[in-house]
């Protein structure tokens, strides 16, 4: 196997784990926000006594659920993500990376990318709101970096697009 070989079955399989650790986070949250319920009450105590009741502790509870319900939500373009991934390495392992539908599936990443970047928006709202409600939170600001890289894979999804038709073209000139 070469080195490029070793390299795309790595990256399959971190591709994968990180797959299934996406599903594991997910039904994680959903857990969490089920046991939110029947253990309501100690969990406002709780909020209660930390803030010695200066915070309105039952809509502290709704925040937290508010986050775990966008870390369910960002697992599915998560997921698209790494679907899409696993079909591109393939064609890469396969040997003919530049193929059309490789420049349709990284625009599917752009989406998703894009989409976890707009719940990330939600993800700073609820933190703005609990922090304006006087609990602690962490601070958050939105992503450069996140953004950025939707940008980079709508590019690159057209760079993809506009090479393979051109590939296309070429092959059937000779």
């Amino acid at each position: 196997m070469t080195d490029g070989g070793r390299v795309i079955g790595i990256a399959d399989r971190v591709v994968r784990v990180l797959a299934v650790l996406n599903i594991v986070c997910a039904l994680g949250f959903a857990l969490a926000i089920a046991a939110t319920f029947p253990f309501a009450a100690q969990i406002i105590a709780r909020i209660a006594a930390k803030y010695h009741d200066a915070v309105d502790a039952h809509r502290v509870l709704w925040g937290i659920r508010g986050f775990m319900v966008l870390g369910i939500i960002v697992a599915v373009p998560a997921a698209a993500i790494f679907s899409a991934m696993r079909a591109m390495l393939a064609t890469t392992r396969a040997g003919d990376p530049f193929v059309a539908v490789n420049g349709e599936r990284l625009a599917r990443i752009g989406w998703a990318l894009l989409t976890i970047q707009l719940l990330d928006l939600c993800f700073g709202s609820i933190t703005l709101w609990i922090a304006h409600l006087g609990a602690d939170v962490g601070s958050w600001s939105p992503s450069i970096g996140g953004w950025l890289s939707v940008f980079v894979a709508f590019v690159l999804a057209r760079i993809f697009a506009v090479g393979a038709a051109m590939r296309d073209d070429l092959a059937g000139t000779v």
